[in-house]
């Protein structure tokens, strides 16, 4: 199973919904979530929703008309940037990653 790495100020998450026979960009709506702009408290929290998907993540989401979440981790690891990626199937998302990604805030 994947770990989340330590995410610093320069860390941004991107979620969109992924998949279904109709793949119309509207409907995946990209979010992003820059650390920098984030207080410690949000930071905290963002993390503990990703690290309640990491046993979520599926190599298998997508087939057929099965929905996903897309979680984009883009951060720094010392001097090389570095990216981890998260999809998570729609009937298992938790209700937080589904609010994170439907309005930018944590319930």
């Amino acid at each position: 199973m994947k770990t989340l790495p330590a995410l610093g100020d320069d860390a941004r998450v991107r979620l969109s919904r992924q998949g279904g026979f109709a793949a119309i960009h509207a409907f995946s709506r990209p979010r992003e979530i820059e650390f920098a702009q984030c207080d410690i408290s949000q930071r905290t929290r963002i993390c503990s929703v990703l690290e309640g998907c990491l046993p979520l993540d599926s190599t298998v989401s997508g087939r057929g008309d099965q929905r996903f979440y897309q979680i984009e981790v883009n951060y720094r690891s010392g001097e090389q940037e570095d990216r981890m990626v998260l999809k998570v199937p729609e009937d298992q998302a938790p209700g937080e990653l589904v609010h994170l990604w439907d309005t930018g805030q944590l319930l």
